[in-house]
């Protein structure tokens, strides 16, 4: 087998600047999380003052800031990442879900605080490269509903509609694990996608196989 290139990109991830800042901030706390946990309420409320943050406890962690965490509208360095595809390079990109920047009403890019789900992110960029397959890995085999209730069902195969009814139920993909997650599969499914799969690292390979994993299809 031929060698090939790999190449890291950090781009930048756009953010719509229409949504309002509280509604930026209005997410699952425990998915937005940064630096280390403020020491007590008094000290988080006093950072929160000076700094212009957003703090909020966080059960059995105590106080820590908190940030937005919206969803991405636009890669911007797309056009290099295609580039860089059709050319042979095997591109990692948008880890972490790359850097949240807005537009200014001048069209300048403006950084922002905020963290930005690498689940949607990983969607809108498979999308933007016309992937067919979106591979989605996280801590289990299988997606599941109920999940840790006694009526507990691991999933093989969804389709796209299963797949809307089972998050619009609101009870089965938390906002802070699994829901972006099949968020993302649902907008990459929606845009043209032919398959979605979630599963662990571990079983990747046998779930393109089709032999492990969740298998989501339009």
């Amino acid at each position: 087998m031929t060698p090939r290139s790999v190449s890291p990109l950090a781009p930048q991830s756009r953010l719509d600047p229409r949504l309002p800042r509280l509604a930026l901030a209005a997410v699952a706390v425990t998915a937005a999380m940064l630096a280390a946990p403020l020491q007590g309420a008094r000290t988080g409320q006093a950072e929160a003052g000076r700094d212009g943050w957003n703090v909020a406890e966080e059960p059995a962690r105590g106080w820590r800031r908190v940030v937005a965490s919206p969803r991405p509208v636009r890669i911007v360095e797309i056009e290099a990442i295609r580039a860089m595809l059709d050319s042979g390079v095997v591109t990692i990109a948008s880890g972490g879900g790359g850097i949240p920047v807005v537009a200014d009403e001048e069209g300048q890019l403006h950084g922002v605080g905020a963290v930005i789900d690498k689940d949607l992110t990983a969607a809108l960029l498979a999308s933007a490269v016309d992937a067919r397959l979106l591979v989605i890995t996280t801590n289990v085999e299988k997606v599941a509903l109920n999940l840790g209730k006694p009526h507990q069902k691991w999933i093989d195969t969804m389709t796209l509609q299963e797949a809307r009814a089972y998050l619009a139920e609101g009870v089965h993909f938390p906002a802070e694990s699994m829901g972006p997650k099949i968020r993302g599969v649902i907008d990459f499914l929606e845009k043209g996608g032919e398959r979605a799969i979630i599963t662990s690292p571990g079983n990747a390979a046998r779930a393109l196989k089709g032999e492990a994993g969740t298998q989501i299809l339009p």
